[in-house]
């Protein structure tokens, strides 16, 4: 049998409890962040229903994170996930990106070997990561734990794409991009509608993965991770 090549998508989400500050958004509606957290996973769902050779390739999981991490949706075909059983994110904590990346290391690497024992090829994984401020860990301690991640003695490093919404700082999000120079960053203009901020990363999200799918024969590894550029007339990133 040929085996089929996946390519891996993680949503890594924020749920510190700044994340349930709602306020108005620039189309007038009152809505927290974390209600727009919850709208990705299901417009990813419709998106990869649409189209099955979305879904052939297409992994999913979701991991959120505060004063610690967790997987809130193990790797999966996101469409064998009935809408009923997508976990709702609550609130918690803190900010540690450390815990988060520190679980997705390990997460990565128990789902890329799970899929070859399933009889894939596999896709160097692609990470969404997103928050809405500066983390709670030191220094040292979340550029130790993001190094560990995309170190090259780490063979399946994930590309990493950073978005930040509300008080998170470009300066800093710019120093998680991976690879540099490949991938870039997106950062909100408007701290204030931080909620309509995730609903575009959720559209990047789905056209990364619509673009990266397509960019791929069957059963070749010629194609490439697409990332797509913001609307040149697009204000919500910079």
């Amino acid at each position: 049998m040929t085996e089929m090549l996946v390519l891996p998508f993680y949503v890594v989400m924020d749920v510190s409890y700044s994340m349930t500050q709602a306020s108005q958004n620039s189309d007038g509606s009152v809505r927290a962040p974390i209600e727009s957290g919850n709208d990705v996973v299901k417009e990813v769902k419709i998106a990869l229903e649409e189209s099955p050779l979305l879904s052939d390739k297409v992994r999913f999981s979701l991991i959120d994170f505060a004063d610690d991490a967790q997987v809130v949706i193990p790797m999966c075909d996101l469409t064998t996930v009935s809408p009923q059983d997508i976990p709702t994110l609550t609130a918690r904590g803190g900010t540690s990106y450390a815990a988060a990346f520190t679980l997705l290391k390990r997460q990565i690497s128990q789902d890329v070997a799970q899929l070859k024992a399933d009889g894939h090829k596999v896709h160097r994984p692609a990470v969404f990561f997103l928050t809405d401020g500066e983390t709670t860990d030191d220094d040292p301690v979340w550029k130790n734990a993001f190094q560990a991640l995309t170190d090259s003695a780490f063979k399946e490093r994930p590309n990493f794409i950073p978005f930040g919404v509300a008080q998170a700082k470009k300066a800093t999000l710019d120093q998680l991009v991976f690879p540099q120079g490949k991938m870039r960053s997106f950062i909100q203009q408007n701290p204030n509608d931080a909620a309509n901020g995730i609903k575009a990363m959720a559209e990047i999200l789905i056209g990364s993965i619509v673009g990266s799918v397509t960019s791929f024969s069957e059963g070749s590894e010629s194609g490439a991770f697409m990332l797509p550029e913001p609307e040149e007339d697009e204000d919500v990133w910079l």
